[in-house]
């Protein structure tokens, strides 16, 4: 979620904001402007007997505070009254000592204090003006017309009588929000918290995506991921949903946008597509990725969710962390510049290609038919039939046009898979070596729900030890106290270490 934004407040005229659906608004009821800012660490209570407030108040000078503000780091905006000799704006009615705060019944109001500074007031809510106290404020559903929900501040003096003044703030409630399988169920459900991190473990959270290395239109001439427009509904099921809830007074967008973003070093590694109404493949829209980092949603009137595909387009290696993030902001479009007021980040991790141990049931054997000097190889081929039968896996034979007599594939791939809690599917690895069977996992492998992935060397070209015969995974097992569930990969290597 966005961190706490501050309203200014006036008694000379009302005021009017836009306040994201469960994120706090913090109130500035006295106008007075001083030279610093406390920064602290809070405890908000609802706005009833018995809450408390804030702890660890520390004063920072003006540089510093924005430094903090810049960094996004946690803070609340105190706008305490004016020292001596400190300029101040005046709009706090004259005499003023107290004030009180109402709103309507759909705003949540929290007071923030310090209790060894200020004594909570009984019966009629009215606090010091001259102590560090503050007045935060959310909203737990979307408005149904502009400003429908209001908060007033009454200014009284000593002894308390008549309010000196009054400050009114009119608020539109926007519920915007970004939501992905971040608990890893297998579906998208609304969620408060840890969107923008990601953890590991079976008590982590967090959304995945796959890279859509696959091929499921048999009219495509590449992997899925190498296309802007959908090219099979299938390819749906290999991307990641998210929904991008809008739900607001249509007329707030007049004066407002929703914008959705990417890093730019993400917009590389992700794609986003947008589904706009009918089952054709084209009414899902490319919206993000390589070279599109942002895109200003169009939503239309009525509109409360818009759903979105967000795919991967490469691997986790030792360049790439497998980190990436989307974001969408409200945006208010009356400022120069313009100004974001509120943006929800969802982080996901790109789930890794994983190799498959040779301890695990085969489902496919693949063999190459070659002739040599010695002959045909047609007796180890018809060995090899009757184990596969044994073994109730598919014998897949490679014939001599198609591996040009080279009969180590071996050296060729290897098999894995990669695996999300909404999908799983198997990725053959095509090895750099690029000899008589450089072409068999892309012709003959690379299908629907079957991936492809390479790496190709930039520089000197691939080597002996570039084939993967000097590749290898181990079982799952444990070394030194440390559990390898998915086993450990063993490389060749032309010297010991």
């Amino acid at each position: 979620m966005a961190q706490q934004r501050a309203v200014r407040l006036s008694p000379k005229k009302p005021s009017y904001a836009v306040c994201a659906v469960g994120v706090e608004t913090h109130l500035d009821v006295h106008r007075d402007q001083v030279v610093s800012f406390r920064v602290a660490e809070m405890k908000c209570g609802l706005w009833h007997p018995g809450f408390h407030s804030r702890s660890g108040e520390t004063t920072l000078p003006l540089k510093q505070s924005f430094a903090a503000l810049l960094c996004r780091k946690p803070f609340v905006l105190q706008m305490g009254r004016p020292s001596p000799g400190v300029m101040s704006s005046g709009d706090v009615p004259e005499g003023a000592e107290n004030f009180g705060v109402s709103g309507s019944s759909g705003v949540k109001i929290f007071m923030v204090y310090d209790p060894a500074r200020v004594t909570e007031p009984t019966g009629r809510a009215h606090w010091p003006l001259d102590a560090s106290v503050d007045v935060v404020i959310s909203v737990d559903a979307a408005s149904k017309a502009l400003n429908d929900l209001k908060v007033k501040i009454s200014y009284f003096g000593q002894p308390v009588g008549r309010a000196l003044g009054h400050s009114v703030l009119y608020l539109t409630g926007a519920d915007i929000s970004l939501d992905a399988d971040t608990g890893r169920t297998g579906k998208v459900e609304r969620s408060q918290g840890h969107k923008e991190s990601w953890r590991w473990g079976p008590e982590g959270y967090g959304a995945i995506l796959l890279v859509n290395c696959d091929r499921d239109s048999l009219r495509s001439t590449g992997t899925d991921l190498t296309n802007t427009q959908l090219a099979s509904q299938d390819d749906l099921q290999d991307m990641s949903p998210v929904v991008l809830t809008c739900d607001a007074p249509d007329a707030l967008f007049d004066s407002h946008k929703l914008v959705l973003n990417v890093p730019l070093s993400d917009s590389k590694r992700m794609r986003v597509f947008c589904a706009r109404g009918g089952n054709s493949l084209l009414d899902y829209e490319q919206v993000l990725g390589p070279q599109h980092p942002s895109y200003e949603v169009a939503r239309q009137p009525g509109e409360r969710r818009i759903q979105l595909y967000v795919e991967g387009l490469s691997f986790p290696d030792a360049n790439f962390l497998g980190l990436v993030s989307l974001s969408v902001s409200l945006v208010d479009t009356k400022t120069l510049p313009e100004v974001p007021l509120f943006t929800d980040t969802v982080a996901f991790r790109v789930a890794p290609w994983i190799m498959t141990p040779n301890t695990q049931p085969p489902l496919e054997v693949y063999v190459c038919s070659v002739l040599d000097s010695h002959g045909s190889n047609a007796k180890f081929l018809s060995d090899m039939s009757d184990l596969a039968l044994k073994a109730s896996c598919k014998l897949m034979v490679c014939p001599r046009v198609e591996n040009r007599n080279d009969r180590w594939i071996q050296d060729e791939m290897e098999f894995g898979y990669t695996e999300a809690p909404h999908k799983a599917f198997p990725v053959v690895f095509d090895s750099p070596r690029n000899r008589g069977l450089k072409d068999l996992p892309y012709k003959r492998i690379l299908g629907p729900d079957f991936g492809y992935v390479t790496r190709e060397i930039q520089v000197a070209g691939a080597s002996g030890l570039d084939s993967f015969g000097n590749l290898d995974v181990s079982p799952p097992v444990v070394v030194e106290g440390k559990e390898y569930p998915l086993g450990r990969i063993l490389i060749g290597s032309c010297l010991p270490r």
